[in-house]
């Protein structure tokens, strides 16, 4: 019982250390904070299910557990939105502080390269059954095109209005064909 007992301080203290690294650090990985997170919950998932009895000592373990948990996911939740938000203000500025809004006249229509239409097809393929856009996705999409957030978002926007032109309804079918 005292190596379980040891188990639940290690993960009190792992929890710890990623709050330290989201207060500390500027750039994180949500995804992997999430993992570990699950980690955490499945051990403890298990721990609950075989312990016939829980001592005070482990009971204070899994409140402090519980608590850092929840914070966790609400830093790394907030920090994500944040990041979101910031991302969003510097690509809708130039420069020369303006917005570029203010400078659309100046921005020239250009198609896309060959490599960043195959990575939104990519994706666009992958999520056909719900092409609907999230934050993540876009700053994905974002990164590996190097479109801006705008860009990413009205190429999704238009795909999704070509392909619901395109589709042909259930009940028309047989007299088009």
């Amino acid at each position: 019982m005292n190596s379980l007992i040891e188990s639940l301080k290690l993960i009190e203290l792992h929890l710890k250390m990623q709050i330290t690294t989201i207060c500390t650090f500027p750039v994180f990985n949500p995804e992997v904070i999430r993992a570990e997170v699950e980690a955490h919950t499945s051990f403890l998932v298990i721990f609950l299910e075989r312990a016939p009895y829980i001592r005070d000592g482990e009971l204070v373990i899994l409140k402090n557990i519980s608590t850092l948990v929840k914070t966790l996911l609400n830093m790394t939740r907030e920090r994500y939105d944040f990041h979101f938000q910031i991302q969003e203000l510097a690509i809708g500025l130039n420069e020369s502080g303006q917005t570029t809004q203010s400078n659309s006249h100046l921005v020239s229509n250009h198609k896309f390269s060959q490599n960043q239409v195959e990575i939104l097809e990519q994706w666009y393929q992958s999520n056909s059954e719900h092409p609907f856009l999230n934050n993540q996705s876009t700053l994905e999409l974002q990164t590996r095109t190097g479109l801006t957030v705008t860009q990413v978002k009205n190429w999704v926007s238009n795909k999704r209005r070509k392909e619901k032109t395109q589709s042909v309804s259930k009940e028309l079918e047989p007299f088009l064909t």
